[in-house]
């Protein structure tokens, strides 16, 4: 499992250093790649359809960062580095408390997105519909 987490980071960083993108998160590379652009007297339903896409990008990356924070946080239980590492106990307790909180962070946010998403568009549905 480790090996294979291994080898998606290192075709990650290959891939990136590639394509020559100079961004350290990956909301913005995304967005550079795509380059997007909306004209100002884009319609309603176009910019629209962008905050629906800005929306659930930032909901699936959310999702996928708590994924990877849950399976480290197994891979580090499992694993006991505590007792085979004496000397980075402190360091694993606090990525440990640290890995939570952000976990907690990310799902909130990707929660809020959701939300927006389901609640704006029920908005939209019941104003054409009705």
């Amino acid at each position: 499992m480790i090996k294979m987490i291994k080898r998606m980071i290192l075709k990650m960083k290959l891939l990136l250093n590639k394509n020559e993108l100079k961004h350290s998160f990956l909301f913005t590379a995304i967005l550079s790649k795509l380059e997007i652009k909306i004209s100002d007297n884009a319609s309603t339903f176009v910019n629209y359809s962008y905050g629906v896409f800005m929306l659930s990008l930032i909901a699936l990356l959310c999702f996928i960062n708590v994924l990877f924070y849950l399976i480290v946080y197994i891979i580090i239980q499992q694993k006991d580095y505590e007792t085979k590492y004496p000397k980075l106990k402190r360091v694993i307790n606090y990525y440990k408390n640290m890995n939570l909180i952000v976990a907690i962070i990310e799902s909130v946010l990707c929660l809020i997105c959701l939300l927006v998403l389901t609640l704006s568009s029920l908005v939209l549905i019941s104003k054409f519909h009705g």
